[in-house]
C-alpha cells in the first residue's frame, strides 16, 4: 500500500508493522514550490523500536536507507528537512515495531 502524504494533514502510515518494511509513501508538492520537512511520530510501545528511512527514485524496486535508525524507543519522534515530494519513501523496520503506529505531518 502507499499513501499520498498532502501538507499540514496528520496521517498514519505504519500500524504494527513487526520487523519489516513498512508502507511506501510520497508527499505531495508544496503548492509555493519551496523545500519542506516532515516530522514522524511512532506511539505504542516502544521498548526496542528501531527502523531506517529510505528513500526510492524508480518505483520502490531499488530502496536505499537515508537515514539510518531514524526511529528509535529514546526518540521516537524525527523531523526531516528537505522532504522530497515524488521521492517514494518508507520505514524499515528492524526492531520491536510491533503495537506501533507510525504518523507523519509535512508542512
Amino acid at each position: 500500500m502507499s499513501f499520498a502524504i498532502p501538507n499540514g494533514v496528520p496521517i498514519v502510515i505504519d500500524t504494527n508493522p513487526g520487523v519489516a518494511a513498512g508502507n511506501s509513501f510520497v508527499f505531495q508538492l508544496n503548492p509555493d514550490g519551496t523545500d519542506f520537512s516532515a516530522v514522524f511520530q511512532v506511539t505504542g510501545t516502544l521498548t526496542s523500536l528501531s527502523a531506517d528511512l529510505q528513500i526510492s527514485l524508480d518505483g520502490g524496486t531499488t530502496w536505499n536507507t537515508i537515514t539510518a535508525t531514524a526511529l528509535v524507543a529514546a526518540t521516537p519522534v524525527k523531523v526531516i528537512t528537505p522532504v522530497i515530494a515524488g521521492a517514494l519513501y518508507r520505514f524499515n523496520y528492524t526492531a520491536g515495531a510491533a503495537a506501533t503506529v507510525t504518523r507523519v505531518v509535512a508542512n
